[in-house]
């Protein structure tokens, strides 16, 4: 009987010590858990409230407010620091001064005093060239995908870094604006690796089309790529193999169109006009060759 009742005093001795240490611990965990996600809200109100800023800059194109917006060490997965990245913008705004943005937030992932911000980016402007001493206007459009990775310093947030997922731009002028034009490419290939690139149109049978498809690397300044021009065939879609870069260079295929109409102007005469060009783009991001992966069986 005492074993008995030594073991149940013992047992009781137990519970009466345990049950509050778990309490205690519970309110712990529970306070701690509130505490997160006290946080967690702060920061992302914090971040929603910098990409709302940041937007508003852009579309003012106020390049003096949006500079502190990044952090100094910022480096985008093309490799630009702070100062190349906005030197490309301030040459884009010169070139297009109704640039206008839209920024769509789907999903913010905030880890300590580091953020990832996944975005969908639409951006339209308008333009107006000299084609063969007529004046026409054309227009920008861009959509992206991407992720901005921001770091928090000394309780601000900050956009260190960048990374593009995808990426089609399109520059078009006169009767261009109203075709359906599409690139198609890879949004990711390996570094020295063969790719098909694809152009395709829909146009009427009086329209004529001189097309073609090239691969630029993403450096700074940008350099033009030779543009050999070839009738688009009737099938409407021109192809091409391109190798990619082995420089560890992101690169972009870029289709370049001149677009001529025939008009007849008698029974036996027609007249061809230069109707529009467009230039299309579509990013492909190049993965280097890893020589330190060694598989053996």
């Amino acid at each position: 009987m005492k074993k008995i009742f030594v073991t149940l005093m013992l047992s009781t001795m137990i519970l009466s010590t345990a049950v509050p240490v778990a309490q205690a611990s519970l309110i712990s965990d529970r306070a701690y858990r509130a505490e997160v996600r006290k946080e967690q809200k702060q920061n992302i109100r914090q971040i929603k409230e910098l990409f709302r800023n940041h937007n508003d800059l852009a579309n003012r194109h106020d390049i003096k407010g949006l500079y502190p917006l990044y952090a100094d060490n910022y480096i985008n997965n093309d490799g630009f620091n702070k100062d190349a990245y906005f030197k490309s913008i301030e040459e884009t705004w010169k070139s297009c001064e109704d640039l206008t943005y839209t920024t769509e937030i789907t999903s913010i992932e905030v880890n300590g005093e580091h953020a990832s911000v996944y975005v969908t980016e639409t951006a339209s402007g308008t333009l107006l060239e000299t084609i063969e001493t007529l004046q026409v206007a054309g227009e920008i459009h861009s959509k992206s995908r991407g992720i901005y990775h921001l770091e928090s310093i000394n309780g601000n947030w900050y956009i260190a870094g960048e990374t593009s997922l995808t990426d089609e731009s399109s520059l078009v002028y006169g009767d261009a604006r109203f075709m359906n034009i599409e690139i198609q490419a890879p949004s990711q290939v390996n570094a020295g690796d063969d790719y098909t690139a694809s152009l395709k149109v829909d146009a009427d049978a009086n329209t004529f089309i001189m097309a073609s498809i090239n691969s630029d690397p993403v450096v700074y300044p940008a350099k033009t790529p030779e543009n050999k021009l070839k009738v688009l065939p009737q099938s409407q879609v021109l192809e091409r193999v391109i190798k990619a870069n082995t420089n560890n260079l992101n690169e972009y295929v870029i289709a370049s169109m001149a677009i001529s109409k025939v008009k007849p102007v008698d029974v036996e005469n027609y007249r061809i006009y230069m109707a529009g060009l467009a230039c299309v783009m579509k990013r492909v991001n190049v993965i280097p060759k890893n020589n330190f992966i060694n598989l053996e069986e």
